[in-house]
């Protein structure tokens, strides 16, 4: 009887730690997300559209998609609020791109394999 209920006890706790915990983390998360909206904030809804908040309702939000084309979606479609580039951004940005554009590529590389060749290996 009572390993009966100490693997009760153990199975309770397997279920709140592997169920019921992280649901309360993803539902606080949510929440929060949902706090930190304002009307301009770029945002990404659950159907992959990205737009820009131009009303905040209740139960809904006005989203403009492109210049002109407003849609009114459901709240709980948001998937994310984008965060808006700043200058240090975009500057770090403009130098991953002199790093790049500064490393040469090594094209032998058909020579070396029609070496391998004719020494009788394959390339890998």
């Amino acid at each position: 009887m009572q390993t009966y209920l100490l693997l009760f006890v153990a199975m309770a706790a397997i279920f709140y730690f592997l169920i019921l915990r992280p649901q309360q983390r993803a539902k606080r998360a949510k929440a929060e997300l949902m706090s930190a909206l304002t009307e301009g904030s770029e945002i990404l809804t659950v159907g992959g559209i990205y737009g820009t908040v131009i009303e905040l309702r209740d139960e809904d939000m006005d989203l403009e998609i492109a210049e002109g084309v407003v849609m009114r979606i459901d709240r709980r479609a948001l998937a994310t609020v984008i965060p808006v580039a700043t200058d240090e951004d975009d500057e770090d940005e403009d130098e991953d791109l002199e790093d790049d554009a500064s490393v040469e590529e090594d094209h032998d590389d058909d020579n070396d394999v029609e070496e391998m060749r004719a020494a009788g290996d394959r390339p890998a």
